[in-house]
Parts: C-alpha cells; sequence; structure tokens
C-alpha cells in the first residue's frame, strides 16, 4: 500500500474520525485508555455502515499499528523519534477505515 497517498474524506473535525486523529496526535496519559477508546470510537464508525465485515481487514491493521504505538509511548516515552512514522501509519490506516464507512453509508 502506497502510505504517502491520502485518502480524501469529508471534513472530520467534527466527527468520530476527527476524535479519532486527536487521539493519534496526542500524548495520552495512559496508553491502555487511549487503546480502549480507540476500539470504541472505531466500532461506533464501523455501526453506522451496513456492511461491516469488509472493514475488518482495514481496521485491524490500524488497532495493531496504534497499540504498537501505545506501547512505544510506554517502553521509550512521547518523545521517541518513531512516533512520527507510527503516527503517519495510524492515520493512513484511519483514513481507509474512514472511506470505507463513509462509502458503505451511502
Amino acid at each position: 500500500m502506497n502510505m504517502i497517498a491520502t485518502i480524501s474524506s469529508a471534513d472530520a473535525s467534527d466527527s468520530i474520525f476527527g476524535e479519532l486523529h486527536a487521539l493519534i496526535a496526542r500524548r495520552p496519559a495512559s496508553p491502555d485508555s487511549a487503546r480502549i477508546e480507540a476500539r470504541q470510537l472505531v466500532s461506533m464508525a464501523m455501526a453506522d455502515t451496513w456492511q461491516a465485515d469488509s472493514l475488518w481487514g482495514a481496521t485491524d491493521a490500524f488497532h495493531a499499528h496504534f497499540d504498537f504505538m501505545m506501547q512505544t509511548i510506554e517502553i521509550n516515552g512521547a518523545d521517541d523519534p518513531s512516533l512520527r512514522t507510527l503516527r503517519t501509519k495510524c492515520r493512513f490506516y484511519l483514513e481507509q477505515v474512514e472511506a470505507l464507512c463513509q462509502s458503505m453509508g451511502r
């Protein structure tokens, strides 16, 4: 997959996806609570679609990268230079989930 190409989406600032983008960008006080919040928000977004089964690949990839990002924060701290790459990957998979949710919601 091309990690540089951006999937254009609707304005996510007031949506579940906006909350997820903010969650990726911030320094969580508790990585465990951030993991739980990410799973809840993605589940809420998927509940609004008519065919959630096709989202599982992108969703699993998002959660795997998000979990790895939280582990990196727990182990190396929030200033670890590798977090930039992990945040980019999280955003990439999140944008895929968002685009699939939006296309199925039509």
